[in-house]
């Protein structure tokens, strides 16, 4: 009886949880226009798809060789080379390199086909953005009208990012086209629901992962399905493919990851929270007293505001998260702080207006509150603004948002507004589209999550969210758009759209942007390549010592280079303990982590000439924090002249005369 009694009390458990996960569905499905159908293809589509793929062709071969490998195309480069000689892909010091393996072996083939040059390494990347081209039509079809969507076409082909990372021997643009393809069938997982497609988009996923493992962060799009219909079969088959996907993930991840040794690593003397936060060692220092303050203020302000709303859950849903804001400013974590507060507002509007006046008062008393945070942080010595800011803001960082934003400013502004206007219609009790749900988990959730991990990111490492970001900028400007002109004219839609579309894709794509990437060179790379040559016109003679700052580079370029010389803070993470020295595990070159390192080995009586090969790239400071730890001020000794000067202005090659012919020019100045 007991056991009958147990039996129906973990039923009716589980039969209650499912009615509380069909309820929050239902909830949210509540607040999300389905979208129309999707329109037939037009006859004009095809042939302009066609068009685009073929401009988008010519931009990227239109000098695809005319310029040095840069960035970290040589860490494709010569497993690629190594896989011409014996079939596996490894560098010089005899590393596995297992990330990529698919575009390594694609790369060969392009080299055995075309032979060793740039352009060959480079031709599966541009194929691969003629790929993405296409994909971009099916992919934007999903949000957008015809005329919106071929603007979104357009886009992936001009963007300057795009056209730089498709001419560009790197994973970057295959992870692109893989996450398009991935969503694709993600769509059409949701129009079918048949398990073949949901099983495609999984291996697709992989397939992305296997390019780049920052592709496990579009996973998110496996619940979109599910959550945009209120389909408990489809949530859970979605969770299920995400949690096969995870495994893939952690699976690719570690296999990838075992082929390299064990990292030396930089010990910066501080394993804190606030060293991932740009250094702000004081921007957490504040005494226990302004936190109670602040906690207690914000207690009493979201009693204030929620004293209008009626409804239990909603007073008590959005009186808490108002609470949360002030403490988490308090904390100096006014990202989440923001977030929390709109979310309050929100809750608390949908219930009743009257609480806009009692919201605006919080607004007010956070701006005092942030500008008196301010203030102080700048007298405690942190300077300038940005600084400032940057301490205020805390995790998840807002770098990943303001990294994506610099492929295109325009598109980031135009979804932002979009955004604040789908936030303003959930709170006066209005749904939104269902693209904003593909523009959360798509971009902002995944870049909230990588602001967990990093403070500052790469721009390259946002790329997973940027196809969202243009589809959801378009789709904001095509409501707008049709709006209007539904208002003043609706004879005229289609004719405002088409001209509203094709507008947006010239600012979104920026002409000045696209014409300084359409005539790239060395005055935007830096000129690796040249300094090689210029070693090798040298002549360069045994014994005679080979430095380089970049040492892939010129291991893939000259064969050999006998010292990497790079500050140790940035230089340790690539380097293992061999034998009791410190090396470059690409290359087995020795690593001059100080300047004192290359002092010794300017010092040393049993010597040759050395030359020291510079780096264009990383030059924003002069290249000061690559050359820290005293390297910047050695390199200025007058020990070093300037034998050679790139075509990048930038690139240098420095040189040591021998000890012999030092000691003469010594004898002659005396």
């Amino acid at each position: 009886m007991s056991v009958r009694a147990d039996a129906s009390t973990h039923a009716t458990g589980g039969s209650r949880i499912v009615t509380m996960a069909e309820q929050a569905l239902r909830g949210l499905s509540a607040l999300i226009v389905r979208p129309a159908p999707i329109e037939e293809r037009r006859a004009w589509e095809l042939p302009v798809v066609c068009a685009l793929i073929l401009l988008g062709a010519v931009l990227r071969f239109w000098g695809l060789g005319s310029i040095g490998l840069h960035g970290d195309e040589e860490t494709m480069a010569m497993p690629v080379m190594h896989i011409l000689q014996d079939g596996s892909p490894r560098f010089p010091s005899g590393m596995f390199y297992g990330r990529a393996i698919v575009q390594l072996y694609l790369m060969a083939g392009s080299v055995a086909l075309f032979g060793a040059s740039e352009w060959a390494l480079r031709v599966p990347s541009v194929i691969c953005g003629m790929l993405l081209i296409f994909l971009a039509w099916p992919l934007g079809r999903r949000f957008l009208q015809p005329a919106w969507n071929m603007a979104f076409v357009a886009t992936v082909a001009f963007l300057p990012g795009l056209i730089e990372v498709s001419q560009t021997a790197r994973m970057y643009i295959f992870l692109h086209a893989s996450i398009a393809a991935f969503a694709i069938l993600v769509f059409r997982w949701e129009r079918t629901g048949r398990t073949t497609d949901l099983a495609l988009a999984v291996v697709m996923l992989l397939v992305g992962i296997q390019f780049h493992t920052l592709a496990i962060f579009s996973s998110l799009l496996l619940f979109f399905p599910g959550l945009a219909r209120a389909d408990m079969r489809k949530t859970l088959q979605g969770a299920i493919a995400f949690i096969v996907g995870f495994i893939g993930f952690v699976a690719i991840d570690k296999w990838a990851g075992h082929f390299y040794p064990p990292a030396v690593g930089f010990d910066a003397g501080t394993g804190s929270l606030v060293a991932t936060r740009g250094g702000f060692e004081q921007a957490l220092t504040w005494g226990v007293l302004p936190i109670l303050v602040l906690a207690a203020l914000g207690a009493v302000l979201a009693t204030f505001v929620v004293r209008p709303v009626t409804q239990t859950r909603p007073r008590r849903i959005a009186g808490l998260l108002i609470f949360l804001c002030f403490l988490l400013a308090a904390l100096l974590s006014w990202h989440l702080a923001v977030l929390m507060l709109l979310a309050g507002a929100i809750v608390a509007r949908r219930s009743t207006a009257a609480v806009t006046p009692r919201l605006a008062l919080v607004l007010a008393c956070g701006v005092v509150i942030a500008l008196v945070q301010a203030f102080l942080l700048h007298e405690a010595g942190i300077a300038p603004l940005r600084k400032v800011i940057g301490a205020m803001t805390g995790l998840p960082s807002i770098w990943t948002f303001l990294q994506l934003s610099t492929y295109s400013r325009v598109a980031a502004i135009l979804a932002a507004a979009g955004c604040v206007a789908a936030l303003w219609r959930l709170s006066t009790n209005r749904a939104v589209s269902d693209s904003w749900l593909f523009f959360a988990l798509g971009a902002w959730v995944p870049l909230l999550l990588l602001g967990l991990f990093e403070w500052f990111v790469a721009v390259r490492y946002t790329d997973f969210a940027l196809l969202p970001l243009l589809i959801c900028a378009m789709f904001s400007l095509q409501g707008f758009f049709q709006g209007s002109a539904q208002a003043r004219a609706p004879a005229r839609v289609p004719l405002a759209s088409a001209v509203g579309a094709a507008a947006a894709a010239v600012f979104v794509v920026n002409p000045v942007a696209f014409a300084r990437t359409y005539d790239a060179g060395y005055a935007d790379h830096p000129d690796h390549k040249g300094a090689a040559e210029f070693m090798r016109s040298v002549g360069i003679r045994p014994g005679d010592i080979v430095v380089a700052e970049d040492a892939l580079q010129q291991a893939y370029y000259l064969g050999r280079v006998d010292y990497w010389l790079l500050g140790k803070n940035v230089a340790l993470a690539f380097c293992e303990n061999k034998n009791g020295e410190i090396r470059d595990f690409y290359t087995g070159a020795k690593l001059l982590g100080t300047g004192a390192d290359l002092d010794a080995l300017v010092a040393r009586p049993d010597r040759r000439a050395i030359y020291v090969i510079g780096s264009g790239e990383n030059q924003e400071d002069g290249r000061r924090f690559m050359r820290s730890f005293g390297i910047y001020e050695a390199l200025q000794s007058n020990r070093f002249h300037v034998v050679y000067t790139g075509r990048d202005r930038l690139t240098k090659v420095w040189k040591v005369d021998e000890p012999d012919k030092l000691a003469h020019q010594s004898a002659d100045l005396k």
